[in-house]
């Protein structure tokens, strides 16, 4: 059992002094929501308390429609498991602060709300921890101008600070691409490691299709004028009669007329 020493004062009463009912009240705040912890990760217990706070104040009116995230706790401080379902309230209209309160065991504590992002963990030296990005990672070294392919690529999850929206995560996205530069492994795939495939190349013979959908077809060659990669239109030149006209490429040295 604990005990603690307190001033008595030898009045009619023989009250508590004020010193000793903050120790007494410390104490039982203290054993109300746990011990203390200096691992910095978060007890079930309190991801389970943040959770259902968000969940609850996503239905309040004071709430509703906004970005929030459970402010930090003391560090000093860790949430007991409670028995039966967490109690939520504002019990003042208008600030973010909101009572979470537990029937067994007994305890109460105010958690407060804050709008927009969740800020980053922090790691045991108290620095934060980067998140983790989804990125495409090359299974071998891949040579400036190769034609890319998804199996050329792994997915992974790593940190990459700073080059969010840089990153290449949807292997959809390297249809008709190819290196603007070398790539070695384990690096991750920046959007301005990539470009449009050339796929029809200047002076290059081009085969040129006409009438497709129209009830006929006819193919013709023709010199490309100009670069380009699929789904643009480029110049060309009909090498019979040298009459220019323009078209859609739509693969490696072929075209479509419209």
């Amino acid at each position: 059992m604990l005990q603690m020493p307190c001033l008595i004062k030898t009045d009619s009463h023989r009250a508590l002094s004020a010193r000793c009912w903050w120790a007494v009240i410390a104490l039982v705040w203290h054993a109300s929501v746990g011990a203390a912890t200096d691992s910095g990760v978060p007890s079930p217990a309190l991801e389970a308390l943040q959770q259902q706070a968000i969940q609850w104040a996503s239905t309040h009116p004071s709430f509703k429609g906004r970005s929030l995230h459970v402010a930090p706790l003391d560090t000093r401080l860790t949430v007991q498991n409670c028995q039966q379902s967490l109690q939520f309230d504002q019990p003042f209209p208008g600030q973010p602060s909101v009572r979470v309160r537990c029937a067994q065991p007994v305890w109460q504590l105010f958690v407060t709300l804050n709008s927009g992002n969740a800020p980053s963990p922090v790691n045991a030296q108290g620095l934060p921890t980067p998140a983790l990005q989804k990125v495409l990672l090359p299974k071998e070294l891949l040579k400036r101008g190769t034609f890319v392919t998804a199996s050329m690529f792994t997915a992974s999850e790593m940190p990459a600070p700073g080059m969010e929206s840089q990153l290449i995560s949807d292997p959809k996205l390297l249809v008709n691409m190819e290196l603007v530069r070398d790539l070695t492994p384990n690096t991750p795939l920046r959007t301005f490691d990539v470009k449009t495939a050339v796929l029809v190349k200047r002076g290059q013979e081009v085969h040129v299709t006409a009438g497709e959908g129209q009830g006929f077809s006819i193919t013709m060659r023709a010199e490309a004028q100009q670069d380009g990669g699929l789904g643009e239109q480029i110049r060309l030149k009909n090498t019979e009669s040298g009459r220019s006209l323009t078209a859609t490429i739509t693969g490696p040295n072929t075209a479509r007329l419209k």
